[in-house]
């Protein structure tokens, strides 16, 4: 499967390091072209990763690569609906980076033109292809610890008080360019994850918190009360201005027959029931070195569902009720009221 990468920044590198991965491990996979707004920092990436079709523009590359049946979406936020139409209008499957989109009426748009192309819409979801949330969901749906009713997420940095980075990342916290407060940059994974859990969110009840040391008008914490179709309700806290290092990115997930925990640094996690010692299950990490594993297993993903022609594992309308989700804790800071899904 040839691809384009629309964006060779932070999340487009990853996504050409995946995909060589995937090719070393004797998948037919490969980035066929590069496309960034920016020729002159484009020129230098497509030396270094040794890619040789350049464009500065997505339609570009997509007549002049008729065999590529796959784009790769590495843009702010706000392009991403237009990518998307422009490579489904041109029968090309779409990898996505989240947030799938902004608002409800984009994500449904282009849900709505792959449907119409009869391509393939995924996004690129990392967090659910983790080592630690795969254990975890598969813990639970095998009834580890009985019905989880309650428990805590917690997504907390190193008390940066920024979320400004440097350089190619700086549009993050531009709203203009598309960039977002932390609810939308970092709890997008924290409801993916908890709905790959979970089930489907019904009510959400989300507050502000923020310091004055925080650098930017942008929301950088948020305390959020989260309930399920299941009937679980969980904690969940996500900041870019708490001091919260590598310990405190946890889960806690407490059921009827029992407790699991997962650590953020830890390639384990551990059941606690009544009936028996506490049990752990590890995994080999393998997601912070060069080549990041969850990563290559998403790209895997999409390249598995258009050839097998079925839904990916995070497709659009998964990712459709995530962003919802988000959208409603956005509400409910607004109006300091609980919101209904």
């Amino acid at each position: 499967m040839e691809l384009i990468v629309v964006g060779c920044g932070w999340a487009g590198e990853r996504h050409v390091v995946a995909a060589t991965a995937l090719a070393r491990r004797g998948r037919d996979v490969r980035v066929a072209a590069l496309v960034d707004t920016d020729s002159d920092y484009l020129a230098a990436k497509a030396e270094e990763w040794g890619i040789g079709p350049m464009f500065t523009g997505l339609p570009a590359a997509l007549d002049a690569l008729p065999d590529a049946a796959g784009v790769i979406l590495a843009t702010p936020h706000n392009a991403h609906r237009r990518g998307t139409e422009q490579a489904a209008a041109a029968g090309r499957h779409v990898l996505v980076e989240k947030p799938m989109a902004l608002t409800l009426e984009d994500a449904d748009a282009m849900i709505t033109a792959c449907d119409a192309a009869g391509t393939t819409l995924m996004v690129a979801e990392s967090a659910r292809y983790r080592q630690r949330n795969m254990a975890i969901r598969d813990a639970l749906h095998t009834g580890r610890i009985g019905q989880a009713l309650s428990g805590r997420m917690n997504l907390i940095g190193r008390g940066r008080h920024t979320y400004q980075y440097p350089g190619r990342r700086a549009w993050l916290a531009e709203p203009d360019l598309g960039g977002s407060g932390i609810w939308m940059l970092n709890g997008i994974h924290q409801i993916s994850t908890a709905r790959m859990f979970l089930g489907e969110v019904t009510r959400i009840d989300a507050r502000e918190v923020h310091s004055g040391k925080f650098q930017s008008d942008r929301e950088a914490t948020v305390v959020a009360l989260v309930e399920f179709g299941s009937r679980a309700v969980i904690a969940m806290t996500v900041s870019a201005e708490l001091h919260g290092y590598k310990r405190f990115g946890d889960v806690a997930l407490f059921g009827t027959d029992g407790t699991l925990y997962a650590g953020r640094s830890e390639a384990r996690l551990t059941i606690y029931t009544e009936s028996a010692a506490p049990e752990t299950v590890e995994w080999e990490n393998d997601e912070d070195g060069e080549t990041p594993g969850h990563f290559v297993r998403q790209l895997d993903e999409f390249v598995a569902a258009t050839t097998e022609k079925r839904e990916p594992y995070t497709g659009g309308p998964s990712e459709r009720a995530t962003l919802a989700a988000i959208l409603a804790g956005y509400e409910s800071i607004r109006t300091g009221q609980s919101v209904t899904l």
